[in-house]
Protein backbone atom coordinates (compact mmCIF):
# COMPACT_ATOMS: atom_id res chain seq x y z
CA UNK A 1 0.00 0.00 0.00
CA UNK A 2 1.40 3.44 -0.93
CA UNK A 3 2.57 5.52 2.03
CA UNK A 4 0.21 8.33 3.00
CA UNK A 5 2.21 11.55 3.15
CA UNK A 6 1.76 14.35 5.67
CA UNK A 7 0.83 16.67 2.80
CA UNK A 8 -1.94 14.29 1.71
CA UNK A 9 -3.29 14.00 5.24
CA UNK A 10 -3.23 17.76 5.65
CA UNK A 11 -5.04 18.26 2.34
CA UNK A 12 -7.71 15.72 3.28
CA UNK A 13 -8.20 17.30 6.71
CA UNK A 14 -8.59 20.70 5.06
CA UNK A 15 -11.11 19.21 2.61
CA UNK A 16 -13.15 17.85 5.50
CA UNK A 17 -12.85 21.17 7.36
CA UNK A 18 -14.14 23.07 4.31
CA UNK A 19 -17.17 20.77 4.14
CA UNK A 20 -17.73 21.22 7.87
CA UNK A 21 -17.53 25.01 7.51
CA UNK A 22 -20.23 24.96 4.82
CA UNK A 23 -22.45 22.98 7.19
CA UNK A 24 -21.68 25.34 10.06
CA UNK A 25 -22.71 28.35 7.98
CA UNK A 26 -26.08 26.72 7.27
CA UNK A 27 -26.82 24.95 10.55
CA UNK A 28 -24.65 26.50 13.24
CA UNK A 29 -22.21 24.75 15.55
CA UNK A 30 -24.76 22.91 17.70
CA UNK A 31 -26.88 21.98 14.66
CA UNK A 32 -24.06 20.35 12.69
CA UNK A 33 -23.34 16.63 13.07
CA UNK A 34 -20.68 14.35 11.67
CA UNK A 35 -23.44 12.87 9.48
CA UNK A 36 -23.97 16.32 7.96
CA UNK A 37 -20.24 16.60 7.20
CA UNK A 38 -20.25 13.13 5.65
CA UNK A 39 -23.11 14.12 3.33
CA UNK A 40 -21.55 17.49 2.48
CA UNK A 41 -18.06 16.13 1.78
CA UNK A 42 -19.08 13.01 -0.12
CA UNK A 43 -16.64 11.01 2.00
CA UNK A 44 -17.47 8.01 4.14
CA UNK A 45 -17.90 8.24 7.89
CA UNK A 46 -14.80 6.08 8.20
CA UNK A 47 -12.79 8.60 6.19
CA UNK A 48 -13.94 11.40 8.49
CA UNK A 49 -13.16 9.48 11.66
CA UNK A 50 -9.74 8.48 10.36
CA UNK A 51 -8.80 12.17 10.60
CA UNK A 52 -10.96 13.41 13.49
CA UNK A 53 -11.97 11.38 16.53
CA UNK A 54 -15.23 13.25 17.05
CA UNK A 55 -17.17 16.42 16.30
CA UNK A 56 -15.32 18.35 19.02
CA UNK A 57 -11.96 17.62 17.47
CA UNK A 58 -13.23 18.58 14.00
CA UNK A 59 -14.74 21.79 15.39
CA UNK A 60 -11.44 22.64 17.06
CA UNK A 61 -9.58 22.14 13.80
CA UNK A 62 -12.04 24.32 11.89
CA UNK A 63 -11.92 27.02 14.55
CA UNK A 64 -8.14 27.02 14.54
CA UNK A 65 -7.92 27.32 10.78
CA UNK A 66 -10.69 29.90 10.20
CA UNK A 67 -8.41 32.93 10.34
CA UNK A 68 -5.04 31.19 10.45
CA UNK A 69 -4.12 31.92 6.84
CA UNK A 70 -5.00 35.61 7.20
CA UNK A 71 -3.05 35.93 10.44
CA UNK A 72 -0.05 34.24 8.83
CA UNK A 73 -0.01 36.92 6.14
CA UNK A 74 0.79 39.48 8.84
CA UNK A 75 4.28 37.99 9.05
CA UNK A 76 5.25 40.07 6.02
CA UNK A 77 2.99 43.07 6.63
CA UNK A 78 3.73 46.42 8.25
CA UNK A 79 1.30 49.32 8.17
CA UNK A 80 1.20 53.10 8.38
CA UNK A 81 -1.51 53.14 11.06
CA UNK A 82 -3.44 50.68 13.27
CA UNK A 83 -6.59 51.12 11.17
CA UNK A 84 -4.78 49.67 8.16
CA UNK A 85 -3.97 46.47 10.06
CA UNK A 86 -7.53 46.09 11.32
CA UNK A 87 -8.88 46.70 7.83
CA UNK A 88 -6.52 44.04 6.45
CA UNK A 89 -7.79 41.42 8.88
CA UNK A 90 -11.49 42.31 8.86
CA UNK A 91 -11.65 42.35 5.07
CA UNK A 92 -11.80 38.55 5.24
CA UNK A 93 -15.33 38.85 6.63
CA UNK A 94 -16.51 40.64 3.52
CA UNK A 95 -15.95 37.32 1.75
CA UNK A 96 -18.64 34.64 2.07
CA UNK A 97 -16.10 31.95 2.98
CA UNK A 98 -15.64 33.08 6.59
CA UNK A 99 -18.76 34.40 8.26
CA UNK A 100 -18.86 36.31 11.58
CA UNK A 101 -21.78 34.32 12.97
CA UNK A 102 -19.74 31.10 12.80
CA UNK A 103 -16.83 32.73 14.63
CA UNK A 104 -19.21 34.13 17.26
CA UNK A 105 -20.70 30.69 17.82
CA UNK A 106 -17.25 29.22 18.31
CA UNK A 107 -16.55 31.88 20.94
CA UNK A 108 -19.77 30.92 22.71
CA UNK A 109 -18.97 27.21 22.61
CA UNK A 110 -15.47 27.96 23.90
CA UNK A 111 -16.93 29.24 27.19
CA UNK A 112 -18.13 25.73 28.04
CA UNK A 113 -15.75 23.50 26.03
CA UNK A 114 -12.22 23.50 27.44
CA UNK A 115 -10.63 21.97 24.34
CA UNK A 116 -12.24 24.55 22.06
CA UNK A 117 -11.36 27.31 24.53
CA UNK A 118 -7.69 26.35 24.27
CA UNK A 119 -7.86 26.53 20.48
CA UNK A 120 -9.68 29.85 20.40
CA UNK A 121 -7.36 31.37 23.00
CA UNK A 122 -4.40 30.39 20.85
CA UNK A 123 -6.01 31.95 17.75
CA UNK A 124 -6.70 35.19 19.63
CA UNK A 125 -3.14 35.21 20.92
CA UNK A 126 -1.78 34.85 17.40
CA UNK A 127 -4.02 37.65 16.22
CA UNK A 128 -2.79 39.96 18.98
CA UNK A 129 0.83 39.10 18.18
CA UNK A 130 0.21 39.73 14.48
CA UNK A 131 -1.24 43.16 15.24
CA UNK A 132 1.70 43.95 17.49
CA UNK A 133 4.14 43.05 14.72
CA UNK A 134 2.24 45.03 12.09
CA UNK A 135 2.07 48.27 14.09
CA UNK A 136 5.55 48.15 15.63
CA UNK A 137 7.14 50.51 13.05
CA UNK A 138 4.22 52.91 13.58
CA UNK A 139 4.70 52.69 17.35
CA UNK A 140 8.46 53.23 17.11
CA UNK A 141 7.84 56.52 15.31
CA UNK A 142 5.58 57.73 18.13
CA UNK A 143 7.17 56.51 21.32
CA UNK A 144 10.59 55.96 22.88
CA UNK A 145 9.14 52.63 24.03
CA UNK A 146 7.68 51.39 20.77
CA UNK A 147 7.37 47.82 22.03
CA UNK A 148 5.09 48.83 24.90
CA UNK A 149 2.95 51.10 22.71
CA UNK A 150 2.62 48.37 20.07
CA UNK A 151 1.55 45.84 22.72
CA UNK A 152 -1.09 48.17 24.22
CA UNK A 153 -2.38 49.20 20.82
CA UNK A 154 -2.60 45.59 19.65
CA UNK A 155 -4.85 44.71 22.60
CA UNK A 156 -7.20 47.59 21.73
CA UNK A 157 -7.18 46.64 18.05
CA UNK A 158 -8.13 43.09 18.98
CA UNK A 159 -11.10 44.33 21.00
CA UNK A 160 -12.24 46.59 18.15
CA UNK A 161 -12.09 43.67 15.70
CA UNK A 162 -13.98 41.39 18.07
CA UNK A 163 -16.63 44.09 18.34
CA UNK A 164 -16.97 44.20 14.56
CA UNK A 165 -17.36 40.42 14.36
CA UNK A 166 -20.04 40.36 17.08
CA UNK A 167 -21.82 43.39 15.61
CA UNK A 168 -22.04 41.94 12.10
CA UNK A 169 -23.00 38.48 13.37
CA UNK A 170 -25.95 39.90 15.31
CA UNK A 171 -27.03 42.91 13.26
CA UNK A 172 -26.03 42.08 9.70
CA UNK A 173 -23.38 43.19 7.18
CA UNK A 174 -21.52 46.43 7.70
CA UNK A 175 -18.67 47.84 5.60
CA UNK A 176 -15.36 47.57 7.43
CA UNK A 177 -14.31 51.10 6.50
CA UNK A 178 -17.57 52.55 7.87
CA UNK A 179 -17.14 50.65 11.14
CA UNK A 180 -13.55 51.79 11.68
CA UNK A 181 -14.44 55.37 10.84
CA UNK A 182 -17.33 55.31 13.31
CA UNK A 183 -15.09 53.84 16.03
CA UNK A 184 -12.64 56.70 15.52
CA UNK A 185 -15.41 59.30 15.70
CA UNK A 186 -16.96 57.71 18.79
CA UNK A 187 -13.62 57.79 20.60
CA UNK A 188 -12.92 61.33 19.49
CA UNK A 189 -9.67 60.18 17.92
CA UNK A 190 -10.08 60.55 14.18
CA UNK A 191 -7.02 62.02 12.48
CA UNK A 192 -7.09 64.45 9.57
CA UNK A 193 -6.63 61.56 7.20
CA UNK A 194 -9.43 59.50 8.76
CA UNK A 195 -7.06 57.03 10.42
CA UNK A 196 -7.58 55.77 13.95
CA UNK A 197 -5.21 57.33 16.48
CA UNK A 198 -4.92 55.70 19.95
CA UNK A 199 -6.22 57.86 22.78
CA UNK A 200 -3.66 59.36 25.13
CA UNK A 201 -4.17 58.96 28.88
CA UNK A 202 -4.50 62.73 29.28
CA UNK A 203 -7.53 62.67 26.98
CA UNK A 204 -9.27 60.25 29.32
CA UNK A 205 -8.52 62.29 32.43
CA UNK A 206 -9.49 65.63 30.90
CA UNK A 207 -5.94 67.04 30.98
CA UNK A 208 -3.99 68.37 28.02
Amino acid sequence: MPRVTDAYRRARRDEIASAALRCLRRNGVSGTSIADVVAESGLSAGAIYSHFRNKAELASYVAGSLLAWRIDEFASVTVDAPADAMRFLLAVFEDEEVTPHVVLQFWGEATVDEELRTVMTAVVGRMRAAFEHAVRPWADRRSADGAALAARTASVMLAVCQGYIANVALLGPRPVDDYLADVAVALGSEGADGQVIPLQRDHLSGRG
